[in-house]
């Protein structure tokens, strides 16, 4: 009796590192998937609404990537679905994009689409934050909340040295849920024009 229970034991621990492992082996492959699909394939159509990816395209990054075009096709499918929600989520209370405490809210959502999406470095994101308000507030000029974090999130992939390839803009504004205009606007009015 008491053999057996020892077994259970064994067999319930050895049942949990697996499964330890095995999350942790499919959060880098979700890593190393959105961070392919960010840089390299646009995942919105002309009209800017969000668009599956071909199959095609899967393809060739199962051939880049050498995982298995199931698990490219659950992690991207799986992450589309999640930023329609969230996008849906935005553009349905039209209040979040303002707030009395905007840095706490700019670093609930930056969090958020970590979260969804580990395609930067979140904690330099988080200094470029407190850095951004800074700017912002000196010269008197207050975007939206999500053009707030996608200007702290190009900011923080073009200055990261271990990236490459940078994330595709439209896929940054469509992740972050920020207009064109805005982004370009905001950009220009901190000084981090096309020229720089």
């Amino acid at each position: 009796m008491t053999q057996a229970l020892k077994n259970q034991d064994y067999k319930a621990r050895q049942d949990s590192k697996h499964n330890i492992i095995r999350h942790q082996v499919q959060e880098e492959y979700k890593k190393l998937i959105l961070n392919y699909l960010f840089r390299n394939v646009a995942f919105t159509n002309q009209k800017g609404k969000v668009r599956t990816i071909p199959e095609i395209r899967q393809r060739v990054m199962s051939s880049k990537l050498k995982i298995e075009i199931k698990t490219i096709n659950r992690v991207i499918i799986k992450f589309l679905v999640d930023l329609v929600n969230i996008k849906r989520f935005v553009e349905e209370n039209g209040h979040f994009g303002y707030s009395k405490k905007p840095r706490i809210l700019v670093q609930t959502y930056l969090h958020k689409l970590y979260r969804l999406a580990p395609v930067f470095n979140f904690k330099r994101a988080r200094e470029n934050a407190k850095i951004l308000k800074q700017k912002l507030d000196t010269l008197y000029f207050w975007p939206r909340i999500s053009t707030q974090v996608a200007v702290i999130i190009y900011i923080t992939d073009k200055l990261d040295p271990f990236q490459e390839s940078k994330i595709l803009q439209t896929n940054l504004r469509t992740f972050s849920n920020s207009s064109a205009y805005a982004f370009h606007m905001t950009r220009n009015k901190i000084g981090l024009g096309p020229h720089k």
